[in-house]
């Protein structure tokens, strides 16, 4: 089953599609998918579709969601987009959630692809609703990375200035200061936040990225101090073309992970 639904936030009005599988129980996992920079519900060549798509016909719970400013969402991307307001769009997210009494047993697992895995990694869980998270390719160094390789280092310094920037990485996107602002403002550290976490965490990384250094991925992993695991693969930052690699390994260390970590709620997939 497949329902689309709007979730208040920021003011204006997230859309989200929920996947529930026909047996769908108390007790049965959530993934939250969590989408990255310019992209948005759908995903890059579908990658957030597929997936959800992929969960939901192994049994999963699954709410994916365009963050304000992005995809079908209210909002407009040139001012709505930056990581403080994200982190907020998943809290609200979360909240809807937590307000849902079908969902009331159900632990939550987030998913987050590019900047998609900074917000999840540096979401303060405190409702205790997360039992797991799943990142791919995470962005662990912002700064730098938007500083060196997304944007640009003339760009950045245009917008550090307040200017609007536009055309950046090959994209039509148009954005003004408040991104590049909030991310030197915050310094986000989404290593040093998530070494607090005690929750399982997956980090899938491809060898042949160019968007996000692997080596941060790698720190990510070394950081951890809860059960972890990263697993590196023959992906581009979309994993294009290789999808069904990608939802494999997803699939199979879910499964582990639950059997393992959630005993009660593998007995109701």
């Amino acid at each position: 089953m497949k329902e689309h639904i709007w979730i208040p936030s920021r003011n204006q009005r997230i859309s989200a599609m929920l996947h529930l599988p026909d047996n769908f129980r108390a007790g049965t996992p959530l993934l939250v998918l969590c989408h990255g920079f310019t992209g948005n519900k759908v995903g890059y060549n579908h990658l957030t579709l597929n997936l959800a798509v992929f969960l939901e016909r192994r049994g999963y719970g699954v709410l994916r969601f365009d963050y304000v400013g992005s995809g079908d969402s209210d909002g407009d991307f040139s001012v709505d987009t930056s990581v403080t307001g994200w982190r907020e769009d998943l809290n609200n997210v979360l909240h809807w959630v937590g307000g849902q009494k079908q969902f009331a047993a159900s632990p939550v697992i987030l998913y987050g692809h590019s900047l998609g895995g900074l917000v999840v990694l540096t979401h303060k869980d405190t409702a205790k609703r997360v039992a797991a998270r799943i990142v791919f390719a995470p962005v662990t160094k912002p700064v730098e990375n938007f500083r060196d390789i997304i944007i640009g280092r003339e760009l950045w310094q245009k917008s550090l200035k307040g200017h609007r920037i536009e055309n950046f990485f090959d994209k039509g996107f148009t954005l003004y200061s408040q991104f590049v602002k909030d991310l030197v403002k915050h310094a986000y550290d989404p290593i040093g936040t998530a070494s607090t976490h005690t929750t399982p965490l997956l980090i899938i990384h491809g060898m042949a990225d160019t968007v996000v250094p692997l080596a941060g991925s790698q720190e990510l992993y070394e950081q951890y101090r809860a059960e972890k695991e990263l697993v590196i693969a023959d992906f581009d930052h979309g994993a294009l073309g290789k999808q069904d690699e990608f939802q494999n390994i997803i699939g199979q260390r879910l499964a582990g992970l639950v059997a393992h970590s959630l005993p009660a709620a593998a007995a109701v997939i």
